[in-house]
């Protein structure tokens, strides 16, 4: 056999892998071992483990080579690229959005959190109330049922028609969802108007209680409170 296995490694001592020596032609039973190679076996090395040549003998060391660590500070990630121990201050472990370290593991940043869920709440109470205002209304005031559109221009028009004091043509839907421009008197409109002030109002007092309700559990730190704090749709 002119050729043997033999065991590389880094310029570290590290070892990196297997490879070739060949039968030296001139001299018998000698090899030609490549540099940084080894005739002795690396031990089986375990995950986070690298095998490391010390001059005479195998030891097994860290070795964290290819992973991301993150800076117990700044949560910054570094890739490491070599064997040895993980840099000082620097972690496995992955952060979570704004979380920070704290004995050992990365926690959430209780303040921080309690802040984002409030905001976040805050918005959503603020966009279901105005998607209800603005999402339409139901009105007996021409004796049978009918639907009323109520975007801001409607808002407008219906106000600028009960201004005008004069019976008139206003756009409803019936029950099947059919539009048309249906003859109102004037009582009836104003009728329509303080009805819609009214569903107005509930809505707007309703948001307000939710946001006092947020308020005193961002107050209290109260995560469960703030994220209770939702808005339920009222029926039209």
């Amino acid at each position: 056999m002119d050729t043997k296995i033999v065991y590389q490694t880094d310029h570290l001592g590290i070892f990196t892998g297997e490879t070739i020596a060949d039968r030296s032609p001139l001299e018998l039973d000698v090899w030609l071992i490549p540099g940084g190679c080894v005739e002795v076996a690396p031990p089986a090395v375990p995950e986070k483990k690298a095998a490391f040549w010390d001059g005479r003998r195998w030891q097994l060391v860290d070795s964290y080579q290819g992973l991301t660590a993150y800076n117990i500070e700044t949560r910054a990630a570094l890739v490491i690229e070599r064997a040895g121990a993980l840099p000082i201050g620097y972690t496995l472990e992955v952060p979570g959005p704004g979380q920070i370290w704290s004995n050992g593991h990365w926690i959430d940043d209780i303040p921080a959190v309690i802040e984002l869920r409030y905001m976040a709440q805050l918005s959503a109470v603020n966009l279901a109330c105005l998607q209800e205002i603005t999402g339409g209304f139901w009105s007996v005031a021409l004796g049978d049922r009918f639907f009323y559109e109520t975007q801001l221009e409607d808002q407008l028009n219906l106000t600028s028609m009960i201004l005008r004091g004069l019976d008139g043509a206003y756009a409803c839907r019936d029950e099947a969802g059919m539009k048309a421009f249906l003859d109102h008197s004037a009582e009836q409109l104003r009728q329509i108007g303080d009805e819609f002030t009214e569903f107005k109002l509930q809505r707007l007092r309703k948001a307000n209680e939710l946001k006092q309700a947020l308020a005193a559990a961002r107050s209290a730190s109260d995560l469960d409170a703030i994220n209770a704090a939702v808005w339920e749709s009222t029926p039209v």
